[in-house]
């Protein structure tokens, strides 16, 4: 377990099953739960707990969570993306459900660590004599002791016949090593999970401030009493599809999701007018962004985190997994350049890694059929195709001519005058060195053309566009990794849970109101946003701006036709394209949050995963089957219990 004052101090866990490696280290080092009930008896151990436990959910080291690569089991094997060009050799064995096994897949079991602390804390707290510390330490280790349990009976959890979660259930303090465990039942996991989450929102604060304990200065995105009764809302939500489920389950869904909207200035919530606000840095702490995991304050008194040296700025990989390798494309219109697969010469490259294209990981890109054609099929009234990818490069390096169809020279590129590999400078000027257009074009037009163009039907996983919306500005080197949060809960993620929630109790009208909501802010664009956008997109200007943004918000509300798919019941089975509402919802998600680490998550407890992998995924389509609705037990838990009943794998498996 890590416990975070000023230093890392580590304290030793005496119970095999909560760790995931070092089990016999741990079983010969010398036992120290004496420390424990000292260290919880005050208010600034308990908070060094709870920070040790915010800290953890990065996922440093075994612990899983939200850095590194390891990112990529919350997409591959989905309808949105499919392994990246770089992606190596395991993500595509989940993308097409082959070869997965105990060894290979996601472990996050090491979190058991951190709800032994959190354990600790509840034994404890009541030593603590400021009874208004006691009640928002205990509260937000309520908060993280359901969301580590909801996030691991997701992953792992939910479809035996005998109910079983396919995790162990801990809700003492461990002090002495024990070698045998065994999963919970399915439905003891989730009472745990919404009882948490409600004695969470209880007693939380409705707001972050300067006076809260787990902020820098008010600055911050920990667990408040709408965060809490937003992922209550999601419990229920999840559970409502599960063989645990209550009847009243998706009812309160949709009541949670609808007073904080009702009350979300009470929260100080609120959706920006303009999508693309929604991803800048400056607003990563605003209205919109409910939770997250930070990585970029220095303060050890919250994130106990600050900026590595040699490691480079940040540790935040989620920017660098979705992006294509600028720099391997030439500008040479070689033979076969127009066909299917493209044929793109490596020669004369247009570009060099700078810091403002940053680092290309290419370990994701997005699966064409779904996400290109499909999902944002529609960039004309739909801004978030254009807030969410970077469609055209601006040349940052002197390049000879590239050369036509024909074999003469098209004309030279100008390099960016501001080019930098030591800031995160936006291009003033420059010609475009490669350019992705929403349409296919003519070969005269590429000849016409100084740089690449690669279009649609030319997309493959090492040509694509590349995810921007989580770019850092404050990187100062090509090969910087990010320092800002990772959102988890965003405040629009609320109105399409209650669109969900609705749809499931076949309310149409309440759940067509919740979409439109967040289909028609999509209809907004600035003459600012207009600057990032390729020149062969739509954008607007100052004088066109209010005649367009009315008449796109007209066109993005829900047609006829579409409310007529909401009164279809959800549809599990068939492998035909919308043809219920839950096709509807799953599609705004896909537009609301593509990028953001979920989609696996989505799809499992919409009970979709294997219908919409059969329709879009083509690696994954013919392999998924329905025990692929949770990933494997680690190995590292199974061989960790060496007493008693051995520890069963979840079937299939």
């Amino acid at each position: 377990m890590k416990i975070f004052n000023k230093n890392i101090v580590f304290i030793v866990v005496a119970a095999i099953l909560t760790t995931a490696t070092s089990c016999k280290k741990m079983l010969v080092e010398t036992p120290r739960a004496q420390l424990y009930p000292n260290y919880f008896t005050t208010a600034a151990g308990v908070q060094a707990a709870i920070t040790g436990v915010y800290n953890d959910l990065r996922g440093t080291g075994t612990l899983g969570g939200f850095s590194g690569e390891g990112l990529v089991y919350f997409y591959d094997g989905t309808d949105e993306n499919i392994p990246g060009g770089s992606a190596g050799t395991t993500a595509p064995l989940y993308n097409a459900f082959k070869g997965i096994t105990s060894s290979n897949s996601p472990d996050i079991t090491g979190l058991y660590v951190d709800i032994n602390t959190l354990n600790g804390v509840f034994q404890y707290a009541s030593a603590i004599t400021d009874p208004t510390a006691r009640t928002q330490y205990v509260a937000q280790a309520k908060f993280l002791r359901g969301f580590i349990y909801f996030w691991l009976v997701q992953t792992y959890g939910g479809l035996t016949a005998t109910q079983k979660s396919g995790i162990p259930l801990h809700t003492t303090f461990i002090t002495q090593a024990t070698t045998a465990d065994a999963p919970a039942q399915l439905s003891d996991i989730y009472n745990l999970i919404i009882q948490d989450f409600s004695d969470a929102a209880a007693a939380l604060p409705n707001t972050i401030t300067s006076a809260n304990p787990f902020s820098a200065g008010g600055v911050g995105k920990t667990a408040t009493a709408a965060v809490a009764n937003a992922y209550l809302a999601k419990a229920y939500l999840t559970r409502g599809y599960t063989e645990a489920k209550v009847a009243t389950d998706f009812q309160k869904a949709a009541d949670l999701t609808a007073a904080l909207i009702a009350n979300k200035g009470t929260y100080g919530l609120d959706l920006w007018q303009d999508y693309n606000d929604e991803h800048k840095p400056a607003n990563d702490y605003g209205k919109e962004n409910m939770f997250a995991i930070d990585y970029g304050i220095t303060d050890p008194s919250y994130s106990a985190y600050t900026q590595g040296g040699s490691g480079g700025y940040g540790t935040n990989l989620l920017y660098v997994l979705a992006r294509f390798n600028y720099v391997g494309p030439g500008v040479d219109n070689i033979a076969g350049i127009d066909q299917v697969p493209q044929k793109i010469s490596t020669a004369k490259p247009g570009m060099l890694r700078d810091v403002y294209n940053g680092r290309p990981y290419i370990r994701l890109a997005p699966n064409k059929p779904y996400t290109i054609d499909q999902a944002f099929a529609d960039q004309i009234h739909d801004c978030r195709y254009d807030a969410t990818f970077q469609t055209y490069w601006i040349c940052d390096k002197a390049v000879a001519a590239g050369v036509k169809s024909d074999g003469t020279l098209k004309g030279t590129l100008t390099p960016a005058s501001n080019v930098s590999l030591t800031a995160f400078n936006v291009p003033l000027d420059g010609d475009t060195a490669i350019l992705m257009p929403s349409q296919d074009v003519t070969m005269a037009r590429r000849d016409a053309f100084n740089g690449l163009i690669i279009t649609p039907k030319q997309y493959t996983n090492t040509n694509f566009p590349t995810v921007k919306k989580f770019d850092d500005p404050k990187r100062t080197r090509p090969n910087d990794f990010s320092s800002r949060p990772i959102i988890l809960m965003r405040f629009s993620e609320v109105y399409l849970m209650n669109a969900e929630a609705n749809y499931m109790l076949g309310n149409v009208s309440n759940a067509a109101a919740s979409l439109n909501v967040i289909r028609q802010r999509a209809a907004y664009r600035t003459p600012t946003d207009a600057n990032f956008v390729a020149k062969n997109q739509f954008s607007v200007t100052a004088a066109t701006m209010a005649t367009a943004n009315a008449a796109n918000a007209a066109a993005m509300a829900l047609t006829p036709a579409q409310l007529a798919l909401l009164s279809i019941p959800n549809n599990t089975t068939s492998a035909t394209a919308n043809s219920c509402g839950m096709d509807l919802i799953l599609d705004e998600y896909t537009r609301e949050f593509y990028g953001d680490p979920r989609r696996w998550y989505d799809l499992v407890r919409t009970q979709q995963l294997v219908r919409r992998n059969k329709i879009y995924n083509a690696a994954g389509g013919p392999k998924v089957q329905d025990f692929n609705a949770r990933w494997p037990i680690p190995q590292t838990l199974i061989n960790n219990v060496l007493s008693g009943a051995k520890y069963p794998q979840n079937n299939g498996y």
